[in-house]
């Protein structure tokens, strides 16, 4: 009685808010939307600096056109300088060995020629072993080839070809050299006459030491050498560059007789190129195991000790 009582007091609005109770399934399943929710919310994490989480940023901005450009002329720098050719460390010889210098007696004066001819002292390549230096010789090779000439060196495994000439009792061993090749024989030749001295042990011993002559001669020959002719309109930038355009001081100025020819010594091929003709001196040093009297009386005579080789002794 009581009960009912209660129960029709409570109010009529509050009792309509009260729902039935729910079954233990729809309980769960709205469990599930609600931490369905809460899971898509926490899934993004909040912004950091930190690790990977940095957004990427893609610049749509292009690439400036100074840039673009010096990155193509390194590339450009780095590909010139990997083929560029490499310069000659020697330069090449401007004037070629003369011919004369292969037969040094035609370069004797015309008297001495037919003197030594006459009394068969020079008989050309039967008894002259000519030997020709360039500015370029190697300084061992040709210091070898003068002592195994004088017999104060020999080597079986020796390149070095020995001339029938030297067999001759006066053989003559003409050393010539033009040019700047000219300081180069001196050299070879001072350097030889130290190398072959006898010692002073060897003096007064069983060492078999030979006495040379030895006559130095200077004569000239005429080189030729191919030149490309300038033509008028490197001649006129050469004028431009070296400042020379007044064409009235030009003017003020003529060539005189005493002057010569503007081409003296250069010779025309076809109106394109030139042939300088140049004097070259030419240096030749004589040595015998006789004397030449000839030789002494015109150009000054000097001995030559040689200690040559013992059997069995490189």
């Amino acid at each position: 009685m009581i009960k009912n009582q209660a129960i029709a007091s409570l109010d009529p609005s509050k009792l309509s808010v009260m729902a039935k109770p729910k079954r233990m399934s729809d309980i769960f399943a709205s469990s599930a939307e609600k931490v369905g929710d809460i899971t898509i919310t926490t899934a993004t994490p909040p912004y950091s600096s930190e690790g990977p989480t940095l957004p990427f940023i893609e610049s749509n901005t292009k690439p400036s056109a100074g840039s673009t450009k010096t990155g193509k002329k390194r590339k450009k720098n780095s590909h010139d300088s990997s083929t560029a050719p490499k310069k000659p460390t020697q330069p090449e010889s401007l004037f070629t060995i003369d011919p004369a210098l292969y037969q040094p007696w035609s370069l004797l004066p015309v008297e001495i020629l037919k003197l030594l001819e006459s009394q068969a002292r020079l008989r050309a390549t039967e008894n002259v072993v000519p030997v020709v230096f360039t500015r370029n010789q190697n300084v061992k090779s040709g210091i070898n080839r003068l002592k195994m000439y004088l017999g104060a060196y020999r080597n079986p495994n020796s390149s070095i070809e020995i001339p029938d000439a030297l067999k001759q009792e006066d053989v003559v061993i003409a050393v010539s050299a033009q040019g700047q090749g000219t300081t180069k024989l001196v050299s070879i030749v001072d350097m030889v006459r130290r190398i072959v001295a006898p010692s002073a042990k060897d003096v007064g011993a069983d060492e078999k030491v030979e006495t040379w002559w030895m006559y130095t001669t200077l004569a000239s020959v005429e080189t030729e050498r191919k030149l490309n002719k300038p033509t008028e309109e490197a001649s006129h930038e050469a004028v431009h560059k070296s400042g020379e355009t007044q064409d009235s001081e030009e003017e003020a100025f003529e060539p005189m007789d005493i002057d010569g020819p503007k081409d003296q010594g250069y010779e025309n091929l076809d109106g394109a190129d030139r042939i300088r003709i140049r004097t070259v001196p030419v240096l030749t040093v004589w040595m015998t195991r006789k004397k030449i009297l000839a030789f002494k009386q015109a150009f000054g005579e000097q001995s030559l000790a040689v200690r040559l080789v013992q059997q069995g002794e490189d």
